[in-house]
């Protein structure tokens, strides 16, 4: 699971770099999407495999 509270804090971090940098906005939310994603994933394998 600290794994996927990696991947959250990540996302949140990015979610404040786009709000600091709006010419970069859409990069940054994509990749925060891609790091949720991520995190929900390692909770499945977590709930699966633990």
């Amino acid at each position: 699971m600290s794994s996927a509270r990696a991947h959250e804090r990540a996302a949140v971090l990015l979610e404040e770099m786009a709000d600091a940098h709006p010419d970069e906005a859409e990069a940054h939310l994509r990749s925060a999407e891609r790091h949720r994603t991520w995190a929900k994933n390692e909770r499945d394998l977590a709930r699966r495999h633990g």
